[in-house]
């Protein structure tokens, strides 16, 4: 990994969150409001491409302390940090062990990978605030925000796709090369 853009990423990803994500987001009346999550986008985008697990769960640690960090004190309420770092490493390990079983640059192993994630992790993340955060919770209060965080997963789905192939074309900014993949004129 290359870590200083990674970090540029990570506060790219913060950046789009922010606005061109609040712009994305639309309200239901059976899920509440439901957006993408960028950051799930960039964490299979990082399992799918990096070789190092090591690698893979420090970026997908700190992918998940940024959204802690930027949905604190939210529309919800106080916020706990920490959940979400949690539930985005557990996510992306789930992802990086089922990597070999798909095809990384096919569009339905992107879709169904960046679903598993968000369902792993917003889901985790949903039942680390239901339980460390919201003293009035019930339990027709937690199915409702399990719905939402499935609608999230699925709009997340749907958008990973166009932004793996956008996130493929500055891979090098963020990714280290493998070694051996390329060759200077002393190695021919």
């Amino acid at each position: 990994m290359r870590w200083v853009g990674f970090a540029i990423l990570v506060y790219l990803l913060m950046l789009l969150q922010t606005t061109v994500g609040k712009l994305l987001t639309f309200p239901t009346e059976s899920l509440g409001v439901i957006g993408p999550d960028f950051s799930a986008i960039a964490a299979v985008f990082l399992a799918l491409r990096v070789r190092e697990r090591n690698d893979v769960m420090i970026a997908a640690w700190f992918l998940g302390l940024a959204v802690d960090l930027g949905s604190a004190g939210g529309a919800g309420g106080p916020t706990v940090v920490g959940p979400m770092s949690l539930a985005y490493v557990l996510a992306v390990a789930a992802v990086f062990r089922m990597r070999e079983a798909f095809f990384r640059d096919h569009i339905p192993s992107q879709v169904i990978l960046s679903l598993v994630f968000c369902v792993l992790a917003h889901g985790a993340w949903v039942t680390g605030q239901s339980l460390l955060v919201r003293a009035d919770a019930t339990w027709s209060g937690y199915g409702d925000m399990l719905l939402q965080a499935a609608g999230l997963s699925c709009y997340t789905a749907v958008l990973m796709p166009v932004a793996y192939r956008l996130l493929v074309r500055c891979e090098r900014w963020f990714v280290a090369t493998q070694p051996g993949a390329r060759r200077g004129r002393a190695m021919r």
